[in-house]
């Protein structure tokens, strides 16, 4: 059965949920659905929804009780013919779970971040839609035991990875010759966009204690972000240039990542299953990441990677310089990571878990979703 959908994103930014928004979108679309979204009119997800063919609403969000776009987002909803609306974001999700209720259509809500969601009773907004999708399971449980929504009604769908774009590859040689990396030169990156938690800090103090032991290994800092002017300032205050290189943000990180011998996720909160890291494993990479929100999920230590503490630069530089050091542990964490998203987390598998609860929402309402 197809399905009439409209996304809602109020974050004007860009990174790994608007991401996973966009792809969501674009494969549903694939798969036969008619699928639209309303949001920030000046984000930056819009102009990409729509060079990708997809129709866009703007529809600035003041707040969470803007009454005049909740009366908006109910006539959109009316007019285009809407059964699902998804919600994403704090903002959207208060008027899109109203709008969807005046409008007596179907309404599931994302949870993308692991950050703990406010039990004030008044904080209804994971009660407003019929189903909660969260990006990992440790998310999940925290929505069941803690805020206290119905099992039955909270599903973890991690953002799935395309496969085939992000497939092991031999280094391209341009593009080592762009960042002015040697052939055969060890790279370690970090693959985020910069905000704080994601403890950029952290990663540029353990390129500082790696270098003495290992001169001839390069860093990527590969993203952007609000953060960026205070990692640059992390490289000038800790003299790492040109040891370590800021690329800015890139669409081809399936070109950058087979320049990597090691990957690393050094955040310390807010992670549900990351994109990044999922993308990693599916080219095979060696991925050290920190034991924050869902990441152990897919970073299984000992198995498709190695774990350490948050916050702790002791263990991460431990775990970076072992995986340097040992070709053959690299080779076969990468080709289990591969095996594992290709079992459990492609975009397929994405996709058909989200058709699935679209099904069921729609079968428990009146009439069966007609």
């Amino acid at each position: 059965m197809m399905y009439s959908i409209l996304h809602t994103e109020w974050s004007n930014g860009w990174g790994g949920q608007e991401i996973r928004i966009l792809e969501e979108c674009r494969g549903m679309a694939a798969r036969g659905h008619r699928v639209e979204l309303a949001g920030c009119p000046e984000g930056k997800l819009r102009p990409r929804a729509e060079a990708a063919g997809l129709t866009f609403h703007p529809l600035a969000m003041a707040g969470p009780w803007d009454i005049k776009a909740l009366w908006r987002l109910k006539a959109l909803i009316r007019r285009r013919g809407i059964q699902v609306v998804h919600t994403h974001s704090s903002v959207d999700a208060w008027l899109g779970g109203m709008a969807a209720r005046l409008a007596g259509v179907a309404c599931v809500r994302c949870r993308h971040l692991s950050v703990p969601v406010s039990k004030n009773p008044l904080n209804i907004v994971y009660r407003l839609p019929q189903a909660v999708i969260t990006t990992g399971q440790g998310i999940r449980r925290h929505l069941i035991e803690d805020y206290g929504l119905p099992a039955e009604r909270v599903t973890s769908i991690p953002t799935g990875v395309d496969t085939q774009r992000f497939a092991p590859a031999p280094p391209d040689p341009a593009l080592q010759a762009e960042l002015g990396l040697e052939a055969g030169q060890p790279v370690v990156a970090v693959v985020a966009v910069l905000r704080s938690w994601k403890r950029h800090d952290l990663f540029c103090q353990m390129a500082g204690q790696v270098l003495p032991k290992r001169p001839d290994t390069r860093f990527l800092i590969v993203g952007d972000g609000p953060g960026r002017a205070r990692v640059e300032g992390y490289l000038e205050d800790m003299r790492l240039r040109p040891q370590v290189i800021m690329t800015g943000h890139r669409e081809d990180i399936e070109r950058i990542l087979p320049l990597c011998a090691v990957c690393v996720l050094t955040s310390d909160k807010a992670e549900g299953v990351s994109q990044a890291v999922l993308q990693e494993l599916a080219m095979e990479r060696a991925v050290v990441a920190s034991q924050a929100g869902d990441l152990p999920e897919v970073v299984r230590h000992g198995q498709t990677g190695l774990l350490v503490a948050p916050g702790e630069l002791e263990p991460l530089t431990a775990a970076v310089l072992r995986l340097l050091d040992d070709p053959e542990l690299r080779q076969g964490l990468g080709r289990a990571g591969r095996r594992l998203v290709l079992d459990t987390y492609s975009r397929e598998h994405m996709l058909k878990a989200t058709e699935e609860v679209y099904a069921r929402v729609l079968a428990a309402r009146p009439g069966g979703g007609a």
